[in-house]
């Protein structure tokens, strides 16, 4: 298949225009050959990934984070984007950041993460004004109330990891939740008027959760754990749209670089070291 008419079938599905405004998406590197055989979908692009590439004979690496998010002023190998990035181009191996368009896809990270809740009643928290059929972040209701402890535990089994949460809701039971994977506190103002009882996003700072206390349940199981669904989705899609035409690989790198301790952290504990 051709490199170019590739990316042109890509961008009928997931429009460039969709993404999220100043976001870093479509060719971040390209490629001197006109033929595409092989596409290795990756999560984001670290060395492990870049020789995962290599071994596979991949010509472009289709990663769902953008590999350069700030203008390379200099490409040195001892910084890790700089490294990456001259290996890329070394192996003619060209990048494409998919980014938000897959977030506000129809069937994006979101609404992954809704069908593994088993959401009902959806929409969108932000709708797309390009496109009828897109939006951003959802919102939608549980099959039936939880309670805050139940609903914790059903978090953590869902996004496989111990979850941050804050101890005031407005209520003593989970219904309708808002969920916007990876970093969503910049949209906490318009969750607000929603009338949710849960928010789920990532990377929430500690006076948020002071924030948000008395009035809605925040819950943030981790960046990575929110989007570890969303290589498998991607790679589904794109074997729908490219069926025969290219081969679709999914990258099998574990390329989180946080890890978590499993001592026990509760309220009791945390009481013993201040009284």
């Amino acid at each position: 298949m051709q490199f170019y008419e590739f990316i042109s079938k890509l961008q009928i599905k997931f429009p460039l225009d969709s993404a999220l405004k100043d976001d870093i998406v479509g060719i971040q590197i390209f490629s001197t050959s006109d033929d595409l055989e092989k596409v290795l979908v990756a999560y984001e692009i670290t060395d492990l990934v870049v020789r995962e590439a290599i071994a596979q004979n991949a010509n472009l690496i289709l990663t769902y984070h953008p590999l350069i998010y700030r203008p390379l002023q200099q490409i040195d190998y001892k910084e890790r984007v700089g490294r990456i990035t001259a290996e890329l181009i070394k192996n003619n191996i060209a990048v494409y950041s998919i980014h938000t368009c897959f977030d506000n896809f129809t069937n994006g990270s979101n609404h992954i993460l809704a069908n593994l809740f088993q959401l009902n009643e959806l929409q969108y928290i932000e709708k797309n004004l390009k496109y009828d059929d897109k939006g951003f972040g959802i919102v939608g209701k549980l099959n039936k109330k939880l309670e805050i402890s139940l609903f914790i535990e059903y978090c953590q089994q869902i996004f496989t990891s111990p979850v941050k949460y804050n101890e005031i809701g407005k209520g003593k039971e989970i219904e309708k939740i808002a969920i916007i994977a990876g970093s969503g506190m910049s949209y906490f103002s318009i969750i607000e008027k929603l009338d949710v009882d849960a928010f789920i996003t990532s990377d929430v700072k500690y006076h948020d959760f002071h924030r948000a206390n008395g009035h809605l349940f925040l819950i943030d199981p981790g960046h990575y754990e929110m989007e570890q669904y969303i290589i498998k989705g991607l790679t589904s899609e794109l074997n729908d749209i490219f069926a025969n035409e290219v081969t679709i690989s999914r990258s099998q790198i574990y390329t989180n670089p946080v890890r978590y301790s499993s001592g026990d952290y509760t309220k009791e504990q945390i009481k013993k070291t201040i009284v």
